[in-house]
């Protein structure tokens, strides 16, 4: 396993001991997800976007995001309700499986095992699912939720959205020929080296098991959906689109990922069943966690 995996992991059980032990919290680990999210995921973007050479069929991979989340959305939509679950409940199951967990999870095992060239195809990938996580899971979350959000917030977050703009700019330079400049890149990426270690500490810190009894049964067949179904259906949008090598493997691991912490923040902004999503949340990168070690000769096996 690369040294950059196993630091991942090291750090991960760091922040599930700092929360385990009170030292840190749910609070700290939402301000390391902002500064991810809004500063060293942004840098990360600029720095492997730059230089990089993208094929003919790039466009697939966006595409294929939308294939497998749109599918699992629907299979979870067709399972909550033969379950006769509550609606907040049902609208937190179709969150707890349709996040994916690209950024926090994802990223450093691309950047483990294809270095800049995996990563910017991650990133591609990850346009198609932030795009629908934005927009149709965030309005799935307002329909069956009991607060008074609107869906017009999904609008603000995704065009505010820091990473999008990063993810723009460098494809409108790579469009022009365009790289950064020598400064610009010694100031982003000390700020890119940062993302995977704190990405890696968030999701340690956002591991709590204090409810996660209350909703076993129904948790773990979200985690089940989530990354067995979502590893079938990253198959299935590969054969789709008739991908191969890099972009195939790149398909098939993200589709399978763990689910996304986003989705406990839209849960608890939309008043849907908290309980359930943390517990998917928390279950599913603990299997993901276990699973680590395997991901990257997964990967090559997929090439």
């Amino acid at each position: 396993m690369p040294a950059t995996l196993q630091a991942f992991i090291a750090i991960f059980f760091l922040g599930a001991l700092l929360r385990s032990f009170g030292l840190l919290g749910k609070m700290h680990a939402e301000r390391l997800a902002s500064f991810v999210f809004s500063i060293s995921l942004p840098a990360t973007i600029l720095v492997s976007l730059d230089h990089v050479t993208f094929t003919p069929t790039a466009w697939k991979l966006p595409v294929a995001a939308c294939l497998v989340t749109l599918t699992m959305l629907l299979c979870s939509w067709q399972v909550a309700r033969r379950l006769h679950l509550p609606r907040p409940t049902q609208g937190g199951f179709l969150l707890g499986t349709g996040c994916i967990n690209s950024v926090y999870f994802a990223y450093p095992v691309v950047l483990a095992t294809f270095d800049d060239q995996g990563l910017a195809r991650a990133i591609l990938f990850d346009l198609g699912q932030t795009t629908l996580t934005l927009t149709v899971i965030y309005a799935i979350a307002v329909g069956h939720g009991t607060s008074s959000t609107t869906a017009r917030s999904a609008l603000v977050r995704f065009v505010a959205s820091p990473p999008l703009w990063a993810l723009c700019g460098s494809l409108l330079l790579s469009l022009f020929g365009i790289h950064l400049h020598a400064w610009l890149r010694q100031v982003l990426t000390p700020l890119h080296f940062t993302t995977t270690p704190l990405a890696s500490l968030v999701l340690g810190l956002s591991i709590s098991f204090a409810v996660t009894r209350r909703t076993l049964a129904v948790a773990v067949l979200g985690v089940v959906m989530r990354m067995a179904g979502g590893l079938l259906l990253g198959l299935g949008a590969a054969w789709v689109l008739n991908l191969t090598g890099i972009e195939r493997a790149i398909v098939v691991l993200i589709a399978a990922m763990p689910s996304a912490v986003t989705a406990v923040i839209f849960a608890a902004d939309t008043g849907l069943d908290e309980h359930l999503v943390t517990s998917i949340v928390a279950l599913s990168i603990c299997m993901g966690i276990a699973l680590l070690p395997w991901l990257p000769q997964l990967m090559r096996l997929l090439e």
